[in-house]
């Protein structure tokens, strides 16, 4: 497997478990898009990474001991100290969703045991954000179209969040 390196990680060198499809010129760009993503386009991200963590916290009774371990964020932006990138894969929609996901599996503070899961479709728009399922939407995950611009979906309806207008940043 190739080792490549992500701006939008601070130039952090993950593994390309899986490589763009050669036959599909929309797997190709989906990973260049992915790979043109900056800090900047992270930290405007970060609401919904950080919607997690807050879900997580509050579901398991706010635990001291996870204030301990990982320090409490600050703001939304400092949720990503936590994060430690994972294998990169390239995966086609389902179905009749002809897009391209970029997945990484990453490590995360508040959550070791799952880790978490963050898709972006096509490459360019962070798409879904939670533990690692497998389903590249939660449309997909939940069976429900009412679900499709959800990036992530909290088990506290206060943390859930959307995609801000579906089909752009």
């Amino acid at each position: 497997m190739a080792t490549i390196v992500v701006p939008y990680f601070d130039d952090a060198e993950v593994e390309l478990a899986q490589e763009a499809d050669r036959d599909d010129a929309k797997s190709i760009v989906a990973l260049n898009a992915f790979l043109a993503l900056t800090s900047a386009d992270r930290e405007a991200d970060s609401r919904h990474v950080f919607a997690c963590y807050k879900d997580f916290y509050a579901e398991t009774g706010e635990p001291e001991w996870l204030d301990e371990e990982m320090g409490v964020p600050a703001s939304p932006v400092e949720i990503w100290n936590s994060i430690r990138p994972g294998p990169l894969t390239l995966r086609k929609g389902w179905g009749d969703d002809d897009n391209w996901y970029v997945v990484i599996e990453a490590e995360c503070a508040w959550d070791a045991e799952d880790g978490i899961m963050l898709v972006w479709r096509n490459g360019t728009t962070l798409s879904k954000v939670g533990p690692y399922n497998g389903h590249l939407t939660n449309a997909n995950a939940y069976g429900d179209e009412t679900l499709r611009d959800v990036v992530y979906k909290a088990r506290n309806a206060e943390y859930m969040t959307r995609i801000v207008e579906l089909g752009s940043r």
